[in-house]
Order: C-alpha cells, then sequence, then structure tokens
C-alpha cells in the first residue's frame, strides 16, 4: 500500500493544482495515528517548514499556517488505520520468519 500527503490549491482561473509527496512506509502509522489525534481531539495542526543547509544548522522558515483535519466519516478513517495496521503486522510477520 502507498500512502501520500496530497496538497492542493485552486489557482486564480479557478483550476487545481497539487503536489503529492509519497509517505515511506515506514512512517504510515506514525502518520496515521497524528491524524487521527488531531480528528478525535479536534486539534489545529500547525504547518511550518525547516531549512536545513549543507553544514547542518537548521532555521525555522518564516512561512507557516494553521488548519484542521476534517473526516469524510469516521468508519472510512477507521477501517484505513485497520488495514494500514494489519498489513504492518503481516510484514513484520514475514520478516521474523526469515
Amino acid at each position: 500500500m502507498k500512502l501520500r500527503l496530497v496538497l492542493k490549491v485552486k489557482n486564480k482561473k479557478g483550476k487545481d493544482s497539487s503536489i503529492k509527496f509519497n509517505i515511506a512506509p515506514s512512517k504510515h502509522i506514525g502518520f496515521i495515528n497524528f491524524v487521527n489525534y488531531a480528528l478525535k481531539n479536534e486539534r489545529d495542526v500547525t504547518l511550518t517548514f525547516e531549512k536545513i543547509s549543507t553544514s547542518g544548522q537548521r532555521e525555522e522558515s518564516k512561512i507557516f499556517g494553521k488548519f484542521r483535519f476534517e473526516g469524510k466519516s469516521k468508519e472510512l478513517n477507521e477501517s484505513m488505520g485497520e488495514a494500514i495496521l494489519a498489513k504492518e503486522k503481516d510484514m513484520k510477520a514475514k520478516k521474523k520468519k526469515k
């Protein structure tokens, strides 16, 4: 299963513009837990950017935003989370067998 973060915005002419970021399989559970926590507790999520120079210095960008997640349906969100957790369990079980 692939998991992507898709950001969308409408341009001046009303057309959708989007960018997609793949989420590594090792980060699926953490990302889903984060989203579910924000949904269940109705908490704001802050979006910021961090610039990392070639020397390793980190600097927070001046651009930020706040938003809230909205679910299409609780059943859909829960089933998606359960499916990913089940797949992760299967993958761990296969690694143990090797």
